[in-house]
C-alpha cells in the first residue's frame, strides 16, 4: 500500500528525465539502484522511498495530452504508508528539492485530478493525513507496534544527526544509534541505545541503555551486557553528565571516575527476557484506541 506521484513539466520545460536522474544521484543517500529506480535508504533513521522512471505511453496522436500544455517527465515518486510519520518528514524533502530544482508540477493521484504547483510541505501534510488514517485502520488486522510521535520524532531527529555528531565530536566518543523494542505481550515499543564499557558516551534520551561490561578478573576478563533503565542511568551516574539540547554527554577526563559506578550497575533485564528488537517499518505513531 503506497502513496504515489507522477512529475509534470510545463511545454517549453527542455528538462529530461536523465537530468532529473542525474541531480537525484547526486543527494546523499539517494542511488540508481537499477536502470529504473533511484533508490534512496538511510541506514542510520530506517527511511526508504524511491524514484523510478518508466516509458512513455504509446499514442495515435502525439499531440494529445490530457493536461493541456503540462508533458509528463516519467519520473514517478512511491513511499510507503503504514509507517512513522518521520519517514515521510525524510522523504518529502527529497520531492521538494526536486520540484523546486526544475519547476516541477505534480500529480498526486489520491488526491487532484490533474498536475498542480504545490508549496513546500504541502505534498507531505497529504501523506500524513492519509498514512494516520490507514494506520489506524490496519493497526489489528496487521498487529503493528505503535510508539508515540513526540518520541518517535525524537528518536528519528537524534538518528538523522548521529553521523553529524559523532564527526563532530572525533572518535574519542561512541554516539549511539537508537534502536527499537516491541515489549512482549504488549504492541507498544520502547527505545534503547547501546553503550559498550564506561567510555565517553553521548545519552539520548531513551527507556533503556543496553550496557556491555568489561571486566578485568586476575586471570581473565568477565563479559555481561543487560538492560537499565534510563532514570537509573541518571540516578547513579548523572553528577558525570553534562547536558546539551537534545542529549546527555560524559568527556573523557571523566571516564575513569565513572569505571567502578558502571561496573556495579545492576541490569533490570536483558534485551531476550524483554522482549525483541523490530525494524521502523513495523511501527506507526496511531492506532484505534
Amino acid at each position: 500500500m503506497s502513496f504515489d506521484l507522477n512529475f509534470y513539466k510545463k511545454g517549453n520545460n527542455n528538462v529530461t528525465a536523465s537530468e532529473m536522474v542525474e541531480f537525484l544521484n547526486t543527494i546523499p543517500m539517494l542511488e540508481s539502484k537499477t536502470e529504473d529506480q533511484i533508490v534512496y535508504e538511510n541506514e542510520t533513521t530506517g527511511v526508504f522511498c524511491l524514484f523510478e522512471t518508466y516509458e512513455p505511453e504509446e499514442s495515435e496522436n502525439e499531440e494529445e495530452n490530457d493536461f493541456g500544455d503540462l508533458k509528463d517527465t516519467n519520473l514517478c515518486f512511491n513511499i510507503n504508508y503504514v509507517r512513522p510519520d518521520f519517514f515521510g518528514i525524510e522523504s518529502f524533502e527529497l520531492v521538494d528539492k526536486l520540484i523546486e530544482k526544475f519547476d516541477l508540477f505534480v500529480l498526486d493521484p489520491q488526491a487532484e485530478g490533474e498536475p498542480i504547483k504545490y508549496k513546500k510541505g504541502d505534498l507531505l501534510k497529504s501523506w500524513l493525513t492519509s498514512n494516520e488514517k490507514i494506520s489506524k485502520s490496519y493497526f489489528k488486522e496487521w498487529e503493528l507496534n505503535y510508539l508515540e510521535l513526540e518520541k518517535s520524532n525524537y528518536c528519528w531527529k537524534f538518528c538523522y544527526n548521529k553521523n553529524e555528531l559523532q564527526e563532530k565530536l572525533t572518535e574519542e566518543y561512541f554516539v549511539p544509534n537508537i534502536f527499537y523494542v516491541n515489549k512482549k505481550g504488549t504492541e507498544n515499543v520502547e527505545t534503547l541505545c547501546v553503550w559498550p564499557e564506561h567510555i565517553p558516551f553521548v545519552l539520548p534520551k531513551v527507556d533503556f541503555v543496553l550496557i556491555q561490561k568489561r571486566i578485568k578478573k586476575l586471570f581473565r576478563t568477565k563479559e555481561e551486557s543487560g538492560l537499565i533503565k534510563y532514570e537509573t542511568i541518571i540516578e547513579k551516574l548523572g553528577e558525570y553528565f553534562e547536558n546539551e539540547n537534545d542529549y546527555k554527554i560524559i568527556h573523557p577526563e571523566n571516564e575513569k571516575n565513572i569505571k567502578p559506578i558502571f561496573n556495579s550497575l545492576e541490569f533490570f533485564t536483558t534485551i531476550e527476557k524483554y522482549g525483541k528488537g523490530i525494524s521502523v517499518d513495523k511501527i506507526v505513531n496511531y492506532k484505534n484506541e
